[in-house]
């Protein structure tokens, strides 16, 4: 389910940039923009809000004076060309306060603090250091958004120096800025295994083995002669 936005500026630009990133990230969507806190008050009254983006300097009825007004407001983003009311605004319990020109990295930074629970890079990170057979599941950072993969759709990861291609059945191949090295110890080691300085496989999905290539589904894999005797030694326990 999408979180709803409402984006609150006097700037026409700046309602823009915030329009075009919101449509970035598919966990949002933006529902309206208004000029002021009155608009605003208008729209949150019958509309369902979930974040808010909310300008602090606009004429007649101020970003913080408004949030003054209400009893169960949605979570707020604020954002603004003025620092000096960093410290004020977060009296309001807000959940960040970008300042003006906003980069995009910044934006999502802000973002990520509420589609995931206990801020998304922590979760993110907890995920990837510690996988166990429990995890059914890995995140993985590409292309301005967050990616969500189940271990068992995964069918191989294919290393390239500083980057990662991950290969899954039904998808076109994620490039991710990963190590290969670095993902091998991320990943449940009675699913995954190296068969190749170039290749991670999960053995869950291996359809046939000929000589050093390896068949998984419709792909075939190098095996080289370093990895290819612990492969073996995995395959036997399984017979």
């Amino acid at each position: 389910m999408k979180l709803h936005c409402l984006v609150v500026d006097d700037e026409p630009i700046a309602q823009q940039i915030l329009e075009n990133y919101i449509s970035q990230i598919e966990a949002l969507q933006l529902v309206d923009k208004c000029n002021n806190a009155f608009e605003a008050l208008n729209i949150l009254h019958r509309e369902k809000i979930d974040i808010l983006f909310l300008d602090i300097k606009m004429p007649s009825l101020s970003g913080l004076d408004m949030l003054k007004t209400l009893q169960n407001p949605p979570k707020v983003i604020l954002t603004t060309a003025f620092s000096e009311f960093g410290v004020e605004s977060y009296e309001y319990s807000i959940t960040d306060y970008l300042l003006k020109p906003i980069a995009f990295e910044r934006f999502l930074k802000a973002v990520n603090k509420i589609l995931l629970p206990k801020n998304l890079e922590f979760l993110i990170e907890k995920v990837q250091e510690k996988p166990t057979s429990e995890n059914e599941f890995i995140f993985f950072k590409a292309y301005k958004k967050i990616h969500k993969f189940y271990f068992k759709e995964i069918l191989f990861f294919e290393g390239s120096g500083n980057y990662v291609k991950i290969h899954t059945e039904n998808a076109t191949p994620l490039m991710v800025l990963e190590k290969l090295s670095d993902l091998e110890g991320k990943l449940p080691q009675n699913q995954f295994m190296r068969v190749h300085k170039s290749f991670i496989v999960n053995t869950y999905h291996i359809k046939q083995i000929e000589g050093n290539m390896l068949k998984i589904k419709d792909k075939t894999v190098t095996i080289s002669q370093s990895y290819k005797q612990n492969l073996d030694e995995i395959l036997n326990k399984n017979k």
